[in-house]
């Protein structure tokens, strides 16, 4: 079942769309309630009604029994910013589950069962909300993530930057080093590996000919791995887009199935 619902935002302060995926009424035999749920974050230059129907999650939460929520991300690389009362940090962490729960009484409330996950942009947003939402999402799911904002605005394409550092500068951290700041994924990891605190499950897949976050996304599994944290890595054959991420899709719902 697809749902297009406006909710009024006090994180946003306004409204916003969402589209949602129940996994009943779709041609599968339908999921017993509660439903695992996934948090599903677009990429730059995307929005929620985009990727609802450009990638086939309608048939991916009715055959793995997930329901699936989508907002817009606005191209905010999901960074709070209290002067512009935009804060979508906060609302991706904290008041998306809670109003989605409210409004849709099928999902379920255990951490177990919910996920947070995104492409590109959303990628890295679901790793740094994902991390400092712990006790909220136990699985984050990352397609081709953007997941090194410093190194992908150095990247460049026919000679010419992608992203410019003031855009950068505006846009997510202000004057603050990024190694400090809140939305750096390898401090919130860092951090919950200080506290003693359960890291959720990463899966992690990027094209090998990925202009964009390939290198990054190599770097931050090596990361990883000298952190002894947890990741399922995949790469293949496959660039920045729409034709690679759909071919990811089945392997990522089943991260998200298995126990």
């Amino acid at each position: 079942m697809y749902i297009r619902a406006t909710v009024k935002s006090k994180m946003l302060m306004r409204a916003t769309d969402v589209h949602v995926f129940l996994p009943f009424h779709d041609g599968y035999p339908d999921t017993e309630v509660p439903f695992k749920t996934l948090y599903f974050l677009p990429g730059y230059s995307a929005n929620a009604e985009e990727i609802a129907t450009c990638l086939p999650m309608r048939q991916m939460s009715a055959k793995y029994g997930i329901a699936i929520v989508i907002p817009d991300g606005e191209n905010s690389f999901y960074s709070d910013h209290p002067e512009r009362a935009t804060l979508h940090g906060r609302f991706v962490e904290e008041e998306l589950v809670e109003t989605t729960r409210r409004l849709f009484p099928q999902l379920s409330h255990k951490r177990e069962d919910t996920f947070i996950g995104g492409i590109s942009m959303g990628g890295y947003g679901a790793a740094v909300h994902g991390m400092h939402g712990h006790k909220t999402f136990s699985k984050i799911l990352m397609l081709s993530p953007a997941i090194d904002v410093e190194q992908l605005f150095a990247v460049e394409l026919e000679g010419m930057k992608v992203f410019s550092g003031s855009m950068m500068d505006s846009m997510l951290f202000g004057k603050k080093a990024y190694a400090d700041s809140y939305m750096n994924p390898r401090k919130a990891i860092a951090d919950l590996k200080e506290e003693g605190a359960d890291i959720p499950k990463m899966y992690m897949c990027c094209g090998m000919q990925d202009p964009l976050v390939y290198d990054a996304c190599v770097s931050f599994k090596e990361y990883l791995a000298e952190q002894d944290v947890p990741l399922e890595y995949v790469e293949g054959e496959g660039v920045h887009d729409i034709p690679y991420w759909d071919g990811q899709l089945e392997d990522c719902f089943a991260f998200l199935k298995k126990d």
